[in-house]
């Protein structure tokens, strides 16, 4: 009776061990995908991309004054030096761990925030007594700059290059961490799956 008892404990152990060994693969998987978010959140806004324009512009104003017979007119030629770049808020990101084949699938990606830092350098400033160059001048100056430079980046690649730029430094962040995840992009309109070049990199 005892070697029956004995062989029956036995045959158990091989069948206790598998379920302890799977709620712990449960547990680690729970932990790592808690780890994954926090990693992403402690991350927060991620700049992809930046880039560096110049222009130069000029500013030319013209007050009439007394019944349109006199004008008083101002300028100024502005030399424009700006850095762009674009940044996504993590926190707004959407996506699923695929723990078995160790990839991060992207199902929302957000809004790309391109932010412009000029720094402008006036020259050759002209200016009336009766039509002086105010604060108000400067303002319009900014705006007119501002517009300029985002009517430019438009035309370039900065943009369209920042939603594979984001993919990449995502790969890049969680090799570093670590994770060894790939990072895949699902786009619910087309409903097709886009994984990017650079998965296959060594780094």
């Amino acid at each position: 009776m005892k070697k029956f008892i004995l062989g029956f404990l036995l045959a158990l152990l091989p069948l206790a061990a598998y379920f302890l060994g799977k709620k712990k693969a449960n547990q680690t998987t729970i932990k790592d995908t808690g780890v994954l978010e926090q990693t992403l959140k402690n991350v927060s806004k991620l700049i992809v991309t930046e880039g560096h324009y110049s222009d130069i512009i000029t500013y030319k104003d013209a007050k009439e004054i007394y019944l349109s017979w006199l004008k008083a007119e101002k300028k100024a030629v502005v030399l424009v030096n700006a850095k762009a770049t674009v940044a996504y808020d993590l926190s707004q990101l959407k996506f699923d761990v695929d723990h078995k084949n160790k990839v991060l699938l992207i199902k929302n990606i957000p809004k790309a925030e391109l932010e412009i830092y000029p720094k402008l350098e006036y020259y050759d400033i002209q200016s009336d007594f009766l039509n002086d160059f105010t604060i108000k001048d400067y303002t319009k100056i900014s705006n007119l700059v501002d517009t300029r430079l985002r009517k430019k980046i438009k035309k370039s690649t900065l943009l369209t290059n920042a939603q594979n730029r984001l993919l990449s430094e995502l790969y890049t962040l969680l090799n570093k961490e670590g994770f060894h995840y790939k990072v895949e992009f699902h786009s619910d309109e087309s409903n097709m799956y886009k994984e990017a070049l650079f998965l296959n990199k060594e780094y």
